[in-house]
């Protein structure tokens, strides 16, 4: 079932306030508990809509009517004071599909309103246009990933963080405006089509995202991690094609069973076929030929990765919009 995203008029201060509860519970919450909890402050509705926020977010998870702290960003937000509460809550939001598409829209030159709209459209958001936009555009200003230039108003999505008090402050905020970056070239290499397309098929672009974060530092394992998001691709694009890809073992045998059913060009198969034989270079097992293992270049991881999104668009547009593309 395809996700629905949901986008509500809520403060990221807030979200963060109800996230930093739970994450210092030591038992699951119920929604009564978490409302007790901003008693006098926030109406039941308000809060309700937070918490619903952080569950989309990923910061909190739903277990039947109880709520618990999410184990990825438990520690981080425990440890956080208030004024930092935004670091977690960045590295949520950049990986919220619904605000990674309108980031790539404003570091295009999008204003906030038309970069929200085509967001809300894309991905189907049944929010109305103006909810969404605030929204987007105040967290990402909260998130410190956003700027609002104070004389003409025009967004854009800031080069450098500085001032922060602590270092590992510092170390966190670079790794995650790099993953951003990367991110938003992913999606320009994928087109926002498509990029939409894995969204609905919960395939997420994160792996490809620090895969070209980390390709220099660790070349072999980014390269694999790439060619393991291609596989889960092909599998669910094989299944919309409507081919039998479940006793499928690996990229060259998707392609294959794909290609047998006339649901891809004979170009695309040797192109996939390629990131096939890489997908088993990067694999730590030795090289049935040789019995040694492949080692990797950065270059060569490179090269990978960016054919991985560069694939995937072509696939796209043959399939929906009979374009012969790369």
């Amino acid at each position: 079932m395809p996700i629905q995203f949901v986008i509500s008029d809520v403060s990221a201060e807030f979200i963060m306030d109800v996230a930093k509860v739970l994450s210092h519970s030591p038992s699951p919450l119920s929604k009564e508990d978490i409302t007790r909890s901003f008693e006098g402050r926030y109406g039941k509705t308000y809060v309700s809509l937070a918490l619903s926020q952080c569950v989309q977010l990923g910061l909190v998870s739903q277990q039947k009517d109880l709520f618990v702290s999410s184990e990825k960003y438990r520690d981080l937000i425990k440890r956080s004071d208030r004024s930092q509460l935004y670091l977690p809550f960045r590295a949520v939001l950049q990986e919220f599909p619904p605000f990674l598409l309108y980031a790539d829209f404003i570091s295009k030159g999008y204003p906030s309103e038309s970069a929200a709209s085509m967001t809300r459209g894309i991905l189907k958001i049944q929010k109305s246009g103006k909810i969404v936009e605030k929204a987007l555009r105040l967290w990402g200003k909260h998130a410190q990933l956003i700027m609002i230039d104070p004389e003409t108003g025009k967004l854009s999505i800031p080069e450098a963080e500085q001032g922060l008090p602590a270092e590992y402050v510092k170390n966190l905020v670079k790794a995650l405006q790099d993953e951003l970056k990367a991110g938003i070239c992913i999606i320009e290499t994928l087109s926002p089509q498509a990029y939409a397309y894995l969204t609905e098929k919960e395939i997420g672009i994160t792996d490809l995202a620090r895969a070209l974060v980390n390709y220099e530092k660790d070349p072999k394992t980014s390269a694999n991690n790439a060619c393991q998001t291609f596989e889960l691709f092909l599998y669910k694009f094989g299944q919309d094609v409507e081919v039998n890809v479940r006793d499928c073992k690996g990229v060259i045998e998707l392609t294959d069973a794909i290609r047998g059913k006339d649901r891809i060009l004979l170009n695309q198969v040797h192109i996939c076929h390629g990131i096939g034989g890489l997908r088993n270079m990067t694999s730590h097992k030795p090289d049935r030929e040789t019995g040694e293992v492949w080692i990797f270049t950065p270059q060569g991881a490179l090269t990978s990765i960016l054919a991985i999104p560069t694939m995937i668009r072509s696939l796209y547009l043959s399939w929906k919009e009979q374009k012969q593309e790369f």
